[in-house]
């Protein structure tokens, strides 16, 4: 994939510290001595401002998408560590991931380097924050700048005071994995105390990026174009029901799904086991196909996978465990399709982006006006 670029509109120090809070040499974490005695609201906005102009620097789209994308992951890997069963050591967002783990990959590659943009930015102007409040505040801006007419604001529900740790042994091992869901149900359900509501209104965040083979071995966009892969908005969701998708690389630790042809317009289509699985039962039901039937003009069914179009994927019944999950798709769909109702979506991710974001904290406050003299 193309690299993001290095350059930003601000005066940025060519050389940061060499520490890096990435790395894990040490059993125990190490938290950042002091925390800023103030966030303001100006903060804030000054935030989400240098924010649109490094987007808008970027100029390849596909690119841009994935600089999107990785923005939101960033602050969703700090906090998906979080387990609540672990008194001694819960993780969650403290400014820390593992960059050596497979599960975080691309995010020390493009997002959060010594010449990553967002890095830089940082540097420059917001140490005096915790990283971990600072990448928050950064992935809220991409969110509300990407969502439709700017309707997504999470401003109000933003809370800081997150102290950074400076090591996170077995950060990576706590991370959802894209196997399925029962992945799904011990990391967010168990250790991070969310409901299926919850959980699948922050999937829909897969709406922005892509999937790169380098990074994680899955390959491709979750929505049609790259235009449509910065836009945040409930298209996952749609997609997820209006589209044939078939088990790609069968047998193989990085299995996904993907739909349509090579000749067809658009990227390559992405779907994980992970985003399959909220409305479909695929834990013993594979090879199948969600949609077989329908044919193109040739006689090929959608499923172009023979094997798979043979059996249709079930969908959760309504006594299946996982059937909240499928209810809460079809909520995100917004009514009868089509439809442009984006409301169901974001009224859910914003009640279970501040559940997530803040899981583990004490003592956390809302942006000041202004700050007092220390």
């Amino acid at each position: 994939p193309t690299k993001i670029p290095t350059k930003i509109p601000t005066k940025i120090p060519t050389k940061i510290p060499t520490k890096s809070p990435t790395k894990t040499p040490t059993n125990e974490p190490t938290r950042k001595p002091t925390t800023p005695s103030c966030f303001t609201v100006q903060t804030y906005n000054s935030i989400d401002s240098d924010i649109e102009s490094l987007k808008n620097g970027i100029a390849k789209s596909s690119t841009r998408s994935h600089w999107l994308g990785g923005i939101v992951r960033l602050a969703a890997h700090d906090f998906m560590d979080f387990d609540q069963n672990d008194a001694r050591n819960p993780m969650g967002p403290d400014g820390c991931f593992d960059a050596d783990h497979p599960g975080n990959a691309g995010l020390p590659q493009d997002i959060w380097c010594s010449t990553c943009i967002l890095t830089l930015l940082y540097q420059e102007k917001y140490s005096y924050l915790s990283r971990a409040d600072f990448w928050i505040a950064s992935a809220n801006a991409i969110i509300r700048q990407t969502s439709v007419d700017n309707a997504l604001d999470l401003r109000d529900t933003f809370l800081w005071g997150r102290e950074d740790v400076d090591s996170c042994p077995g950060q990576g091992d706590r991370l959802p994995t894209p196997t399925g869901c029962g992945s799904i149900e011990h990391i967010m359900m168990r250790n991070m105390g969310l409901s299926w509501k919850d959980i699948v209104a922050l999937l829909g965040a897969h709406t922005l990026g892509r999937g790169h083979n380098e990074f994680s071995g899955h390959k491709g966009t979750w929505v049609d174009t790259n235009a449509d892969a910065q836009v945040f908005d409930k298209q996952y969701y749609e997609e997820i029901f209006l589209n044939a998708w078939r088990p790609r690389k069968r047998s193989r630790s990085n299995q996904d799904w993907t739909t349509g042809r090579a000749s067809d317009p658009g990227n390559t289509r992405l779907m994980l086991n992970t985003d399959i699985c909220l409305v479909h039962d695929i834990d013993d039901n594979l090879p199948c196909c969600t949609s077989p039937g329908r044919k193109y003009s040739d006689g090929q069914d959608h499923c172009i996978d023979n094997d798979a179009a043979r059996r249709r994927c079930p969908m959760y019944g309504s006594t299946h465990s996982r059937r909240e999950a499928r209810d809460a798709v079809e909520e995100m769909l917004g009514g009868e399709f089509p439809n442009d109702n984006n409301v169901p979506f974001y009224n859910a991710f914003e009640e279970a982006w501040r559940k997530a974001t803040t899981v583990g904290q004490e003592n956390l406050s809302p942006l000041a006006e202004s700050c007092e003299p220390l």
